[in-house]
């Protein structure tokens, strides 16, 4: 591999962890924001996923022990 692209990964890596350690939490997925609503729209349930808090932990903070 060339010397340059090895450094640019490095260095995106190293912008990804830094980003993770200030903003350990991502929305969810399952529910992006919390609530889950029936097809009428009319009930809510909690998620199942992040139990109703609408976010996740970004894989670069369960890396670093961030956001517990």
């Amino acid at each position: 591999m060339n010397t340059n692209v090895v450094l640019l990964l490095l260095g995106l890596v190293g912008v990804y962890l830094a980003a993770s350690t200030l903003w350990p939490y991502t929305k969810c997925g399952a529910c992006t924001g919390g609530k889950l609503a029936s097809p009428t729209g009319r009930y809510w349930r909690p998620c199942g996923r992040c139990g109703g808090k609408g976010r996740r932990r970004r894989f670069g903070a369960v890396l670093l022990g961030r956001g517990r």
